[in-house]
């Protein structure tokens, strides 16, 4: 009898809608490998005035793209309000009360939030199920990080309690960022320092992508964008997020001292809080080479947009949570669409820097930002086309199904 298994992640959306692919082809690959998939999500979609269940039902059953999902009608929220935060708990303890009304699972896979997701700790034991927590995101320690809780906040302590009480009760625990076991040497919670939490049962896989799917949308999905197919122009490209944590202003202000490269353009898709200020920013600067595009792009046009591109953008602040490695869905898409990759992080664990795909670097200056952009422009065609060779090749490391073998080995060697 085949095994079921639940992936809970609140924030998991229907493939057409997500651009965060982890739990979509984890369910997808899992269900080829013979496991009984189910995705638990919310019905209300993260910054989408999108709701699947239109009247007042608390859960329903429903199937996208092959996809086995339970959506639970959920609190909607805006942003980081307050309401996020009930909504988040409200949605684990509906998914304890209603649990019995679901297909029993043998594993719950829960994409980790403390302390909300402490409360599927308990609905996995309910059922005797295996119960893996996948840590996408170190909650609390990146509150600290961004400055939304005090490190003298009483709460904090609570918080990383809970986070702790996870670690330890969990059968494993799967980090996406590759230093995951970094971070828990600097707690001093694993064992083999005195502490709770096994050394053996904590793992790492990272975010991926799907290269037969990346090729067939490349194909198939175009964009007709007259300043994306001009060969003539050196194109630069930033998809995603246009919010203060991407800091996307700092490419902004490099393109001022581009512009002495008439070849050179800026092409910006994605929306946030910033994306009109930038804007009135190029607009007061007079700057004809960044181009603002779609501020949302279906995912099945990203591949298509990417593989245009001369080099793509990965922007952010940096901050100490990137010591531990990254896992940004996009940078592994970069990578599937054979392009060199510009990146203002110094990261731990860099693929960026381990597989040759370009710069991985800190630029504290515009100006330092600019140089960079330049050496990707000056390359003769041997060395830009080695880039972009790496960068395809370093893409088969974290192509979907070649993730989720290593996943469905946790399951056969560790839990059954």
């Amino acid at each position: 009898m085949n095994k079921t298994i639940w992936l809970v992640n609140y924030y998991a959306m229907p493939p057409e809608h997500e651009s965060r692919l982890r739990t979509i082809k984890f369910a997808q690959y899992l269900k080829k490998l013979g496991y009984n998939t189910i995705v638990i999500s919310s019905s209300n979609l993260h910054n989408k005035e999108v709701n699947l269940i239109d009247d007042d039902s608390k859960f329903k059953f429903a199937n996208f793209d092959g996809i086995d999902f339970i959506l639970l009608n959920t609190l909607k929220y805006q942003s980081n309000s307050l309401k996020r935060f009930i909504s988040l708990f409200l949605f684990h303890l509906k998914l304890h009360l209603l649990s019995e009304k679901f297909p029993k699972p043998d594993f719950i896979v829960h994409t980790c939030l403390p302390p909300f997701g402490n409360i599927s700790y308990f609905t996995a034991r309910k059922f005797k199920a295996k119960y893996i927590a996948e840590v996408l995101d170190l909650w609390p320690e990146s509150f600290v990080t961004f400055g939304l809780i005090k490190p003298s906040n009483p709460l904090l302590g609570l918080l990383y309690y809970a986070e702790k009480f996870i670690y330890k009760k969990a059968d494993a625990l799967v980090f996406s960022m590759e230093g995951g076991i970094d971070y828990l040497r600097n707690k001093k919670w694993l064992k083999s320092q005195g502490g709770p939490v096994s050394d053996e049962k904590v793992f790492y896989i990272n975010n991926g992508v799907d290269l037969a799917d990346f090729d067939y949308f490349k194909s198939n999905f175009k964009i007709e964008d007259a300043d994306l197919e001009n060969d003539a122009f050196f194109r630069v490209v930033y998809i995603g997020s246009i919010r203060h944590a991407n800091n996307v202003q700092r490419l902004v202000e490099a393109a001022v001292i581009l512009q002495k490269h008439p070849q050179v353009k800026i092409l910006i898709y994605g929306d946030g809080g910033e994306r009109q200020t930038l804007i009135d920013y190029c607009n007061e600067n007079n700057l004809q080479n960044v181009l603002f595009k779609n501020k949302w792009v279906e995912p099945k046009y990203v591949p298509y947009i990417l593989s245009k591109s001369s080099l793509n953008i990965l922007n952010y602040f940096p901050n100490e949570i990137f010591q531990y490695g990254g896992s940004q869905s996009k940078s592994f898409q970069y990578m599937a669409s054979a392009k060199p990759i510009c990146s203002n992080l110094q990261m731990g664990y860099c693929p960026i820097t381990k597989y040759h795909l370009g710069i991985s670097k800190e630029f504290n200056s515009a100006a330092e930002y600019a140089n960079a952009i330049e050496y990707f422009i000056s390359l003769d065609q041997n060395e830009y086309q080695q880039l972009c060779k790496n960068a395809r090749e370093a893409a088969k490391y974290y192509d979907y199904p070649y993730l989720v073998e290593q996943f469905n080995q946790i399951l056969d060697s560790k839990l059954n």
